[in-house]
């Protein structure tokens, strides 16, 4: 009898707090963190050129339980930096992505994870100082995003994001006129409401 009171108390606790942990998770939300951005040239950049870091900062709307779905708009920096002159590239983007959201809503620490597809709107590029030329280089750009973290108490959430990108960004830069492509990892801290 004792067993059969323990283990309904433990199935409604985790029952309630699964049912209050799903309603916490959605709503909308902001988050903001640091971006490590580079681009790709089939693994090897050419040149020296190294990472552009920065920040991102943006809004997020999410649907809430077990799975569930999510949209978002950050202000995110990327690029790369040094190599021979004309090479560097400050890339600013309103990120869009849509995903896939599973997580596991526990009282306390509810860990989730997600995947989903991206659309990137450059805001703007810079080169040496002066604006990138616009020929036939694309100002909307596609990109794979996978990430994961966790939400803590009060609706603090904590994330790792990974965004590959898809689509070509036609830079030709001095030393090497091949395709290039984003990858960047974002360091997220975010609070819903």
């Amino acid at each position: 009898m004792r067993r059969s009171f323990v283990g309904m108390a433990v199935v409604s606790a985790l029952l309630f707090g699964g049912a209050a942990g799903a309603r916490a998770q959605s709503g909308l939300g902001i988050k903001g963190g640091l971006s490590y951005g580079t681009v790709s040239n089939v693994g090897v950049l050419p040149g020296d050129l190294h990472s552009r870091s920065g920040f991102a900062a943006g809004l997020g709307l999410q649907t809430g339980g077990p799975v569930g779905i999510g949209i978002e708009g950050l202000y995110a920096e990327r690029g790369v930096s040094g190599g021979a002159p004309g090479d560097a590239r400050e890339l600013n983007y309103l990120d869009v992505p849509v995903y896939l959201r599973v997580g596991m809503p526990t009282p306390g620490i509810s860990p989730f994870a997600y995947a989903g597809p991206q659309a990137s709107f450059e805001l703007q590029c810079r080169a040496g100082g002066m604006d990138c030329p616009a020929t036939g280089r694309p100002t909307t750009t596609y990109a794979g995003v996978v990430g994961a973290g966790v939400r803590l108490v009060g609706g603090l959430t904590v994330e790792g994001r990974y965004v590959y990108g898809l689509s070509d960004l036609k830079l030709s830069t001095v030393t090497a006129s091949q395709s290039y492509r984003t990858r960047s990892f974002l360091l997220l801290v975010g609070v819903g409401f």
